[in-house]
């Protein structure tokens, strides 16, 4: 039993010894370059590789849906305006959810550009729509309209029978109109002939005042003859009493 607990401690010391001088040849071999640096197929120096930074989103404002409530087969707009605050041109991908339909459209923006982004909508049933756009949200009502359906014939018959009232109506309004013309003309017409009688009364008193001013102008006429008349015989008079005063005082 010694002995062959004797025989496995010798064992064991070989094992460690091979395995320690196995360790120290790896590590030798290791530090020991056998290749020449040059030879390799880069070189020593760090090459530096820098990755761009990934796009920032760009701004959304002023999103507006123009009316919120609209009858059904009427259209409305959708709008926002999109900017790019970056130095460089993007490609957005927008995502539009209007009601169950979802949609993906591509926008381009220049570096620093802002776009009105516009959608003309027809919805084809009527209710409430919920409207996401890229974080910005809405809603709109769309009201169906009530189709009536009626007789066309019923209609025309009675648009007849409008026609014929409007027609009696026009008549009456007609028969009304030539009274009153007729009305007017009769007050004209003796208007017309009490306007004569008043014109042939100026007319006689304009006669007998044209007679009078000429018996006027006959009668100063007169008076200027006797007036010269008179300053005649009066010179004369006073004439020939100075000539009798002098022929007296001689």
């Amino acid at each position: 039993m010694n002995s062959q607990r004797g025989q496995v401690s010798t064992f064991a010391i070989a094992m460690l010894m091979s395995v320690l001088v196995i360790g120290v040849g790896l590590s030798v071999a290791t530090c020991s370059p056998t290749t020449n640096p040059e030879d390799l197929p880069w070189n020593n120096e760090t090459d530096v590789i820098i990755f761009p930074s990934p796009p920032l989103p760009p701004f959304f404002s002023d999103f507006n849906i123009t009316p919120t409530e609209i009858e059904l087969g009427d259209y409305l707009i959708i709008s926002f305006v999109i900017e790019n605050t970056n130095n460089r041109t993007i490609n957005w991908l927008s995502t539009n959810r209007i009601g169950d339909i979802t949609q993906i459209i591509e926008i381009e923006l220049d570096n620093y550009e802002s776009k009105i982004i516009w959608y003309r909508i027809i919805p084809h049933a009527a209710g409430e729509y919920d409207v996401w756009i890229d974080g910005m949200t809405g809603t709109f009502k769309v009201i169906s309209t009530e189709i009536i359906i009626t007789d066309p014939i019923g209609e025309l018959y009675a648009e007849i029978d409008r026609i014929d009232a409007e027609l009696v109506s026009l008549q009456d309004n007609i028969v009304q109109s030539f009274n009153v013309i007729d009305g007017v003309v009769a007050e004209l017409l003796d208007g017309g002939l009490e306007m004569e009688s008043r014109i042939d009364v100026l007319e006689t008193h304009s006669t007998e005042i044209n007679e009078q001013i000429e018996s006027l102008e006959n009668k100063i006429s007169n008076l200027q003859t006797t007036i010269v008349y008179a300053c005649i015989a009066t010179a004369i008079i006073v004439t020939l009493c100075v000539f009798l005063l002098i022929k007296r005082m001689n």
